[in-house]
């Protein structure tokens, strides 16, 4: 008798599950799945069934089921079954079930087929409910992770917005982290809400995550602290409980392993272990586009690098083959074998005649002269053993002429060191040649200059010295030195060395070394004249040296020498002084006798000018005290005019007392003396208009009249009048005298104002009129000039200030 249909399917379940395969094969998704897979949940499914049918119970069936179908939907989900074909499953297997139990003429009652029938359908209702929901929550999932994508081509930006959705989309995930894939190990990339080595490493094969690259499966770790393939300490003490780890394959390419972990459970369910590995499954297609953007960024960096290179190269290239052709000197290149030309610039061709044509495949020896065609071998057996080598050598052109060449040769060698090629660069060196003889010549020249030099400066009568700058080393003395400084001849290396020579200031300060006028001439470039310096020997003798020193300056002018000189003006000062002491006693003397004078003088006079008005003298006498008076008159203007020459040169100079008053009532008073004195003469006085008061010492200025009234008297033709005008010249005052007559002569004109000078012979005087109207124009802070010609005759114009401008007296030289 047939079994009942519980007993039935746990009898027969094998064969049940064989059937179906067969029907379940033909369906695409479930070709290439094996035969566990395939089968899945369903051995469960049909026992489930089978302990309802015993005991049926329809409250029950879903309660019952609901995991079973759970767990199927979310496999085949996995798989990638789409819902038709989830439905066509339970189909089939119904079908197989029913149809195999009919043929064993069951008689069960129709409460046993109604319960089979419920639980399948409670079966594919549990399944498709399931299958929805799972796939719209992946589908959810996947959407945040195509968003996580979305401008973020980089692993760098990528993972850890891709971590993030991994761990908010499964509640009891807390922390994610991927592994990349570095050879025969895996990297850790990125991480989310847990903490690892920023190296850490772990080889496949090694720990979980190298189990789930290795096994390329899923591998769960349920207890992390226990678990003896957690290999990372910082993991082990992290407080995960659970982790899962899933490869990341693409095709058959393993790129690494994503891992979640919980602190909150042991186990992942089905369900979450299903979306993390969908979710992985679709990161790793997003892995591999990120690592191809990244290898296609470095492909195009190290595309555009090598463009840049190759650029940059061929830059090069036409920067060398631009100085190859335009360099000044030829270049040539030459075969190590046999000395064959290769190639040559244009400076080469050009330099010896030919046009490159003509060069390129002779033989280098052709352009040597042969006079220096016998030392080639020696020299390219030289270039050969160093890394440079240079000669000269005479070469020929091809119109037969020849011409130095300085040549400097490299050997260009092959990766093994084999030597290749040989370049040389080849100069005329026939200007170089001419120049140094030239030098050679001037050398010769500035040695015999040099030589004429240091005699003319030994027969100089003064001593000589040049010293280098800026250190102010003596490189040069002549003989005269030491007998001028009348002590040895001081090689000083140095300024510092100056401080050797006992010179001394003329308030008795020794010189310090930068005082010296020479190193003042070294340093700042000073011009010192006839700077005189006290020398005292060890024996106490004193000598007065006159120094004079100045910089020596190359072209740019930068000072690269000096030069002092020495003259001993010793016993021309013990002269000065002796005729200083001379003269001081003449002048003592002179006023004294002056002064003397004037007594016996003023007696004369006296006793002259009563005769004269003496009405018994006879005509006779009364001529000849006429006579008397006018020599005394004579005496009496040279004793004054001596006594002050003898105050400007001993008293400090000629006294000037300012009053105010009008210039011209002055030049009016010295006219009428004029006229008085020179009663047969002509003297014209003309006043131009203007404004003449200022501060006058009005005798002095009468003086002045006088003077030069006089001298132009005397020395102009009796016939001839003189003239004074006068003329405002705003804060000044202009006079002139002017007489005709002969010139004064041009040697004359320069000492015309000295003491004891006159322009000529004639007439009579000591020669001091000139030299006190000098000193009183002086005196009032003014100046006097002179000028005489034949035609225009002499005329003295005298400047004066209208207020005083100067000291009130002069002092003669």
């Amino acid at each position: 008798m047939p079994p009942p249909l519980a007993d039935f399917l746990r009898t027969h379940r094998d064969t049940i599950l064989e059937a179906w395969e067969v029907e379940a094969r033909r369906m695409p998704a479930a070709q290439g799945l094996s035969q566990r897979v395939l089968r899945d949940h369903l051995p469960q499914l049909l026992e489930r069934i089978a302990e309802l049918m015993a005991r049926p119970r329809a409250a029950e069936v879903a309660d019952a089921l609901s995991h079973v179908s759970d767990a199927h939907a979310l496999e085949r989900l996995g798989e990638g079954f789409d819902l038709r074909q989830v439905v066509a499953e339970y189909q089939l297997l119904r079908q197989c079930v029913l149809r195999l139990w009919a043929q064993q003429q069951p008689t069960d009652s129709w409460e046993a087929a109604f319960v089979f029938h419920e639980a399948v359908d409670e079966a594919v209702a549990a399944s498709v409910t399931r299958y929805m929901e799972v796939r719209e929550r992946t589908f959810q999932a996947l959407d945040r992770i195509s968003a996580a994508a979305i401008g973020s081509p980089d692993l760098s930006t990528f993972l850890p917005r891709l971590l993030q959705v991994l761990r908010e989309n499964v509640p009891v995930v807390d922390s994610v982290a991927v592994l990349v894939r570095e050879g025969n190990q895996l990297q850790l990339e990125s991480a989310v809400g847990l903490t690892l080595e920023p190296d850490f490493r772990v080889l496949i094969g090694e720990g979980f995550s190298g189990e789930a690259a290795a096994t390329r499966q899923p591998v769960t770790v349920h207890n992390v602290a226990t678990d003896p393939r957690v290999v990372s300490p910082a993991l082990r003490d992290s407080g995960i409980r659970a982790l899962y780890a899933v490869p990341l394959l693409l095709e058959e390419e393993m790129l690494g392993v994503v891992l979640m972990g919980s602190r909150t459970s042991h186990e992942f369910s089905d369900e979450d272990r299903l979306l993390f590995r969908t979710m992985a499954a679709r990161t790793t297609s997003m892995i591999a586009r990120a690592q191809a953007h990244a290898r296609e960024q470095a492909a195009r960096i190290q595309a555009e690098q090598s463009l840049a290179r190759l650029r940059a190269s061929e830059a090069q290239r036409e920067r060398w083959e631009e100085i190859f052709t335009h360099v000044g000197v030829g270049v040539a290149l030459a075969r190590a074998g046999d000395n064959v030309l290769e190639d040559v610039n244009p400076a080469f061709a050009q330099m010896h005649g030919y046009s490159r044509e003509e060069l390129i495949g002779r033989p280098l020896v052709d352009v040597f002269a042969p006079e220096s065609r016998g030392v080639l071998a020696r020299h390219v057996a030289a270039s050969s053993s160093k890394l440079h080598h240079e000669y000269e050598s005479m070469h020929l052109r091809k119109d037969g002429t020849r011409f130095p060449v300085l040549t400097h040769v490299t050997a260009l060698r092959d990766a093994s060191g084999k030597v290749v090629q040989r370049a040389g660069t080849f100069v005329d060196i026939t200007q170089r040649r001419t120049a140094e003889l030239e030098r050679q010549r001037l050398l010769a020249d500035i040695e015999a200059e040099r030589s004429r030099l240091a005699t003319v400066l030994d027969q100089l009568p003064v001593g000589v010295m040049l010293a280098e700058a800026p250190s102010g080393r003596v490189v040069l003395g002549n003989r005269q030195v030491e007998s001028v400084l009348r002590m040895p001849f001081i090689q000083a290396e140095h300024i510092g060395d100056y401080s050797s020579y006992p010179g001394y200031h003329a308030n008795g300060r020794p010189y310090q070394p930068e005082e010296w006028p020479l190193a003042r001439s070294l340093r700042t470039g000073e011009v010192v004249q006839g700077e005189e310096i006290e020398f005292r020997n060890q024996d106490g003798q004193r000598t007065a040296i006159l120094t004079s020193s100045a910089p020596i300056r190359d072209r740019m002018g930068q000072i690269i020498a000096g030069m002092v000189t020495f003259v001993d003006v010793t016993e021309l000062r013990r002269a000065e002084a002796a005729a200083r002491q001379a003269a001081e006693f003449g002048g003592k003397l002179i006023g004294i006798v002056s002064h003397d004078l004037r007594n016996p003088l003023n007696a004369i006079h006296l006793s002259a000018t009563q005769l004269l008005h003496s009405e018994t003298l006879s005509a006779r006498d009364q001529r000849a005290a006429a006579r008397v008076a006018k020599s005394t008159d004579r005496m009496k203007r040279m004793i004054a005019e001596l006594l002050d020459f003898t105050r400007g040169r001993l008293g400090g100079g000629i006294p000037i007392h300012r009053t105010p008053g009008d210039l011209r009532q002055v030049l009016r008073q010295g006219v009428e003396e004029l006229e008085a004195a020179w009663p047969d003469r002509t003297v014209r006085l003309r006043s131009e208009g203007g404004r003449y008061e200022g501060e006058w010492d009005a005798g002095r200025l009468v003086q002045v009249v006088s003077n030069l009234g006089g001298n132009a008297l005397q020395y102009s033709p009796p016939d001839t009048p003189i003239s004074f005008a006068l003329q405002d010249r705003g804060e000044m005052v202009e006079l002139e005298v002017h007489n005709g007559g002969n010139p004064i002569p041009p040697e004359a004109l320069p000492h015309l104002f000295d003491p004891f000078r006159r322009a000529s012979s004639e007439g009579g005087g000591l020669g001091l009129g000139l030299y006190i109207v000098e000193q009183v124009v002086k005196g009032h802070g003014g100046h006097i000039e002179v000028t005489s010609t034949a035609g225009a005759g002499t005329t003295f114009r005298v400047l004066l200030p209208r207020v005083a401008t100067m000291t009130l007296s002069v002092t003669a030289p």
